[in-house]
């Protein structure tokens, strides 16, 4: 379905076969490279790249998994279970035509002055998980309806993993910092005690009236023809930023959202987000008119943190970009030098003066970091992290001004 609208058939076999309806082939397509003008019938061997997309996975995954112990959650029976309740405005129901149930509403200021605790979260997923596992994702994570008559869900609710302490705090400092500087962030709050994170949907347009219409929305990933989840993680980080813009000329994005690409790149090497992958950039697509560049999402200061990007590998500080800024094998994932971001802004993305945008980040990260001192849901020990790593980043607009 498309915005609860039938569209077509998804049958799987040996292979996976979407069938639109071939009575309507004016009807929206269910993916950008799947247009029903093309033709009619779609064959893959995996399921369809905007369509995998949505699958949960991470802590959710396992969750889910836990849950149902005697069921088989290959990615057919999660669009099932998924139903009209995942980003974007595709729908799955099962062949015998049943729905699942409309959410059940969690009063946001509610939710954001509960004090938080590890079994608040465990209830929150039981009690929700059939109408909010519709996200793709490692961070632990559910979506939650914060509005009464919701069709579904229409918040985003993170908490941090225990292996990154902060984490939510982490990504609200860094949105509030990509807000003040002028860059599209979904909605935010961050709760009470600083353990929460509530996300709008970015993908549902609200009427005066209080209805709401749903936008397609593709990640990069998905619109490169490349499935990310499970064993296939690693395809999210293979690739550059270049290879990204190239892909939104190609799509016809305009030069308004290569500009607004140019920012997000930006905002992540000055923050220094080194998880910045393949998924964490995307479009959205409405019924009419064309394509734009989704609002930055998931996004937070990495360098603060060890990790080890595949299981088994050994514990490391983040110091490299999720991909590289060009393309070609002689190009790294290091961060790039002023030159090299300024050039990729001109170059690649079109932007007249970049190193305004440089600067404009730079005194919004400045004046977030002096917010978060007064903040008491802010930690401490969160700041003594983050100051010199954004100190860094500030750098780069005050080194750009020798390069203009």
């Amino acid at each position: 379905m498309i915005n609860g609208t039938k569209a077509g058939r998804l049958r799987k076999s040996s292979i996976y076969e979407f069938n639109y309806l071939a009575h309507d082939v004016e009807q929206p397509g269910v993916a950008l490279s799947m247009p029903p003008s093309e033709r009619l019938t779609w064959r893959d061997g995996a399921l369809f790249a905007g369509m995998d997309q949505h699958l949960p996975e991470g802590d959710l995954l396992l969750r889910l998994s836990a849950a149902l112990p005697r069921k088989r959650l290959d990615p057919m029976h999660l669009l099932a279970m998924i139903g009209a309740n995942g980003i974007g405005r595709l729908g799955y129901s099962a062949a015998n035509g049943q729905m699942l149930a409309s959410p059940l509403p969690v009063d946001r200021g509610a939710l954001l002055s509960m004090r938080f605790s590890q079994s608040l979260f465990d209830e929150l997923v039981e009690a929700h998980w059939h109408t909010g596992s519709g996200i793709a994702g490692v961070q632990p994570k559910i979506m939650l309806a914060d509005r009464a008559g919701a069709p579904f869900p229409t918040v985003i609710v993170k908490v941090a993993p225990i292996a990154y302490p902060g984490l939510v705090a982490n990504e609200f400092l860094c949105l509030s910092a990509a807000r003040r500087a002028g860059i599209e962030t979904p909605g935010f709050n961050l709760s009470h005690d600083g353990q929460i994170l509530v996300v709008d949907r970015f993908d549902l347009v609200w009427q005066d009236g209080g209805s709401v219409s749903r936008l397609g929305f593709e990640d990069i990933a998905a619109l490169m023809n490349l499935r990310v989840r499970d064993v296939l993680g690693a395809r999210k980080y293979q690739g550059s930023y270049r290879h990204i813009a190239e892909l939104l000329q190609r799509l016809g994005l305009a030069a308004d959202g290569m500009r607004r690409f140019f920012e997000q790149v930006a905002f992540s090497v000055m923050v220094r987000n080194g998880d910045a992958h393949l998924k964490n950039f995307g479009v959205l697509v409405p019924a009419v008119g064309p394509i734009r560049l989704s609002p930055l999402f998931d996004v937070a200061t990495t360098a603060a943190y060890t990790y080890a990007r595949f299981a088994g590998d050994a514990e490391q500080t983040d110091r490299t970009m999720a991909l590289k800024l060009l393309s070609g094998r002689h190009h790294t994932r290091a961060y790039p030098t002023v030159e090299e971001l300024l050039r990729f802004g001109t170059d690649i993305c079109g932007v007249a003066l970049p190193y305004v945008v440089l600067d404009r980040i730079a005194q919004a990260m400045h004046e977030t970091l002096a917010d978060a001192r007064g903040d008491a849901r802010i930690s401490p020990s969160l700041l003594r992290l983050l100051c010199p790593i954004w100190a860094s980043g500030m750098g780069y607009a005050s080194t750009a001004v020798t390069e203009r």
